[in-house]
């Protein structure tokens, strides 16, 4: 059964410990209930974090995953479906994971 809250849980945890915050820090932004509705903001937060203090090719990794899922910008995990929401975390936990 399709459970978006433990995706939104996955992204909460990525996201808290790349700023190193709580749960309600950064204008609820790590917070899995804001994330359940519109994870994009919080991955690209993410990302966007990273993007002026990698390199080049991290840089183009970064760009790609945003290509390959700017349509999901707006959407909620419901509305993403699992096996999409599924593939965009994992490819987001790489790219973070290889920072």
């Amino acid at each position: 059964m399709f459970k978006p809250q433990n995706y939104a849980f996955q992204i909460e945890v990525t996201v808290k410990s790349v700023f190193n915050c709580n749960k309600y820090e950064l204008g609820g932004i790590t917070d899995a209930n804001f994330i359940e509705k519109d994870p994009f903001i919080a991955i690209a937060f993410v990302l966007g974090n990273f993007y002026n203090k990698v390199n080049t090719s991290f840089k183009e990794k970064i760009d790609e995953f945003l290509n390959v899922y700017y349509l999901e910008m707006g959407k909620s995990i419901s509305e993403i479906g699992e096996e999409k929401i599924k593939k965009l975390v994992a490819d987001f936990n790489e790219i973070v994971s290889t920072i």
